[in-house]
C-alpha cells in the first residue's frame, strides 16, 4: 500500500479533525507509522525522560499542558519546550484552538516539527488521530491461499498449486465451517500484533474448483458459510508426501511462520491417497481452542510418559 505522510492526516482529516499547521510545514513529508503513540506531551513539559521513541509519538498539549506552561516564567519556559523538542516527536497538537505559545511556534519552526492547532475536545482528538492512523498506515500484504473460519479459529491454508487446499476447504464448508476467502488473500496488520485476511472484492465468497469451475460458496450454503474477514490465528501448510522426510509425530516443538513481523503456529501437513487433510484441519482448530485454555495434549502426554520412564527407573510400579 501507498505510504501515508502527516500531510495526508492534515488534508484527509479536515473535516473530522479539523487541524490546521501552524509551523513546521516543511516536515509534512514526514511518514505515519501503525506503531504512531498519540500522548499528551504531560511529564516533558515537567521536563522528564520518558524515552518515546523518535519520530514515532504525536505529542498533544490540552488545557492542563498549556495552563502548566503559562505558570512557567523566563528561562523555565525554553527549558521545558527544549525538553519537549528533544523528544523527537513526530508533530505537536494543541487542542481546543487554544493559542499557541510563541516559542512553541519557534522551536517548531527551527526544528522543521510540524505544529497543528485543532478545535476539538483533546481526548475526542486523540481518539481521531488514533483511528485515523490505524486505519490508514496499516502494513499489508497478498497471499495466496484459502482463509476459513473453523471454529472460530481463522486457519490461513498455503501449499503450492493444485496441492488441494481448495478442495479441503470446501469439505469444510460442507461440515458447517465458514469461508473468508479463496486464492489471493488480502492480509492486514493491525495493533498490536494482530492479522486479518480478507477476500478481494471482486471474487469475495466464491471459489475455484478445479473440474467443476468457479462457484459462489454463499449462494450454495448460503450466508451463514461465509464471512467478509478474520483474524488469521494459525497457518497450515499442505505438501506432498515426502517418503524420507521426517514429520512432527509429537507436536511437542510448535512451528511458526512470520507474517508481517507476526508469528502464527505453523502446522505442515503432507497429502497423498487415503489422508482426509480436512478432518486434521479441523482437529488442528480443535486443539488451537484446548491450548487457548492452557490444555496441551502433546505436552501432557510427554510430561506423563517421562513420569512412568521415572518411576520404572526407580523401581516403582505404575497401576
Amino acid at each position: 500500500m501507498a505510504q501515508t505522510t502527516l500531510r495526508d492526516l492534515l488534508e484527509k482529516t479536515k473535516p473530522i479533525l479539523q487541524l490546521k499547521c501552524v509551523a513546521g510545514a516543511q516536515g509534512l513529508q514526514r511518514l505515519l507509522h501503525p506503531d504512531i503513540l498519540v500522548t499528551r506531551a504531560g511529564l516533558l513539559l515537567a521536563p522528564v525522560d520518558t524515552n518515546y521513541p523518535p519520530e514515532r509519538t504525536i505529542l498533544v498539549l490540552g488545557r492542563k499542558e498549556l495552563s502548566y506552561f503559562e505558570q512557567l516564567r523566563g528561562a523555565q519556559r525554553g527549558r521545558s519546550v527544549r525538553a519537549m523538542l528533544d523528544a523527537a516527536p513526530l508533530a505537536i497538537v494543541v487542542t481546543r484552538g487554544q493559542e499557541v505559545p510563541r516559542i512553541l511556534i519557534n522551536e517548531c519552526l527551527e526544528r522543521v516539527v510540524p505544529l497543528f492547532v485543532s478545535p476539538l475536545p483533546t481526548q475526542r482528538l486523540m481518539d481521531g488521530l488514533e483511528v485515523w492512523i490505524d486505519e490508514n498506515s496499516r502494513e499489508s500484504l497478498s497471499m495466496h491461499g484459502v482463509l476459513v473460519d473453523v471454529l472460530g479459529v481463522g486457519i490461513l491454508i498455503v501449499g503450492p498449486s493444485a496441492i488441494g487446499k481448495s478442495e479441503a476447504a470446501l469439505e469444510l464448508i460442507t461440515r458447517g465451517h465458514r469461508l473468508v476467502a479463496d486464492d489471493l488473500i488480502q492480509i492486514e496488520k493491525h495493533r498490536p500484533a494482530t492479522l486479518v485476511g480478507q477476500g478481494r472484492p471482486l471474487v469475495r465468497h466464491h471459489m475455484e474448483i478445479r473440474g467443476l469451475g468457479i462457484i459462489s460458496i454463499e449462494a450454495l450454503f448460503g450466508p451463514s458459510a461465509v464471512r467478509d474477514h478474520k483474524i488469521i490465528e494459525m497457518v497450515v501448510e499442505l505438501e506432498e508426501w515426502q517418503p524420507r522426510k521426517e514429520y512432527d509425530r509429537l507436536g511437542i516443538d510448535e512451528q511458526q511462520r512470520e507474517i508481517l513481523g507476526v508469528k502464527l503456529p505453523l502446522m505442515t501437513i503432507p497429502v497423498r491417497p487415503g489422508r482426509s487433510v480436512s478432518t486434521i484441519i479441523e482437529v488442528a482448530a480443535r486443539d488451537r481452542l484446548l491450548k487457548q485454555r492452557g490444555i496441551n495434549s502433546a505436552k501432557l502426554f510427554h510430561e506423563s510418559y517421562d513420569r512412568v520412564i521415572e518411576n520404572r527407573r526407580s523401581g516403582q510400579t505404575i497401576e
